[in-house]
C-alpha cells in the first residue's frame, strides 16, 4: 500500500512536525519525547478525523483538558490524566480547552523489547489497546518530575540512565494502570464490564467481522441477550457500534493511502466493491471517493 507520510501520524511525521523547534522534542534510538504538544498538532489533528498510530503512544495531561476517542471509546483528559493507546490505535481528537497542553512520549517496539525482554507489560504488548488514567497527587507530581528528569537525559549521551528513567515511567504507568483495574472489576457491574469486552473485540475485528454473532459468540453470550447489554449500557445498538469501528477503519485507509477502493474493499472483507461502496455510502452520506476527495482539498 502507498502511503502519503504527510498525513500518517508515524513517529518520523511527528519529528518533521515539531522540526525547528530544538526545545520541544527530542527523538532517537527509538524514543520521541515532544515536551510541548501545543497549537502545532491541534492544526493538524483537530479535524475530528480519525488518524492511526504507528507506536505506542503515551500523553501526559499538564494543563487544560481535551476530549479524545481512540477505538470507539472516548476519553475526557484533564491536568494529570495519562493517555495510553498502542500501536494500531484509531484516534479522534475532539474539544479542547484554549489551555490544553500536553507532553507525549512516543516508544518503538524495538525499545520497549530492550527495556522489559519478555516481560513487557501487557498494557504496552497489545494492539489497539487503549486506557486513559487519572492518578491522585502526589502520584501525578512523581510521574512529572520522573519525567522532567528523562527530559533531562535525552540531552546527553547517558542513554542507560535515560533507559532506566524510561523503564521506571512505564512501569509505574503500568502499575497505575493495573491499581485501576482491580478497583474497576470490584466496582464495576457487569453490563459495564461485558460492554467494554465487546468494543475491544469490534476495535480489534471490525474489518473481518460486522455481525453480532461473531462477538455474541466471543463473548458466550446470546446475541439476543448481548444487543440488550449494549443498548442498556450505550442507548446505541451493537449494530451502530460495528459500523463506526468499520466507517473510523474505511476513513484512515482513505485518507491515508492511494489504495484503489477494490483494494480497500478487499481488506475490509466485503464480497463486491459495490457492496463496500454503498456501504459506506449508507454510513456516511457520500461515496468513498467524494470522501477522499474532500481530504485531499
Amino acid at each position: 500500500m502507498a502511503e502519503k507520510e504527510i498525513q500518517r501520524v508515524t513517529s518520523r511525521f511527528m519529528q518533521d512536525l515539531y522540526e525547528g523547534q530544538d526545545g520541544e522534542r527530542r527523538a532517537g534510538d527509538g524514543l520521541l519525547f515532544i515536551r510541548r504538544l501545543g497549537e502545532r498538532s491541534s492544526q493538524v489533528f483537530g479535524s475530528g478525523e480519525p488518524f492511526r498510530l504507528d507506536q505506542l503512544h503515551i500523553g501526559i495531561v499538564v494543563s487544560g483538558e481535551q476530549v479524545v476517542t481512540v477505538n470507539l471509546r472516548q476519553h475526557r483528559l484533564t491536568r494529570g490524566a495519562v493517555l495510553v493507546a498502542s500501536p494500531e490505535s484509531i484516534m479522534q481528537q475532539g474539544q479542547r480547552s484554549a489551555d490544553f497542553d500536553m507532553q507525549v512520549v512516543h516508544v518503538s517496539d524495538e525499545l520497549l523489547q530492550r527495556l522489559f525482554g519478555d516481560k513487557v507489560p501487557l498494557l504496552f504488548a497489545h494492539r489497539m489497546n487503549d486506557q486513559s488514567l487519572t492518578p491522585e497527587e502526589p502520584l501525578t507530581g512523581l510521574l512529572l518530575t520522573m519525567l522532567d528528569g528523562l527530559w533531562q537525559t535525552v540531552h546527553t549521551d547517558f542513554t542507560a540512565t535515560r533507559d532506566h528513567l524510561l523503564t521506571a515511567i512505564l512501569s509505574l504507568i503500568a502499575d497505575l494502570s493495573q491499581r485501576d483495574e482491580h478497583a474497576g472489576r470490584s466496582h464495576q457491574p457487569r453490563n459495564v464490564a461485558v460492554f467494554n469486552r465487546f468494543l475491544g473485540l469490534v476495535a480489534e475485528h471490525c474489518d473481518r467481522q460486522r455481525t453480532l454473532d461473531f462477538y455474541a459468540d466471543r463473548l458466550c453470550l446470546s446475541k439476543q441477550y448481548l444487543g440488550s447489554i449494549i443498548a442498556e449500557v450505550s442507548h446505541r445498538t451493537a449494530r451502530e457500534w460495528i459500523d463506526e469501528a468499520a466507517l473510523q477503519r474505511i476513513k484512515v485507509m482513505l485518507r491515508h493511502s492511494t489504495s484503489p477502493l477494490s483494494e480497500i474493499s478487499e481488506r475490509m472483507s466485503f464480497a463486491e466493491p459495490s457492496h463496500f461502496s454503498r456501504y459506506f455510502k449508507r454510513l456516511s452520506g457520500i461515496t468513498p471517493n467524494e470522501y477522499r476527495r474532500e481530504q485531499e482539498r
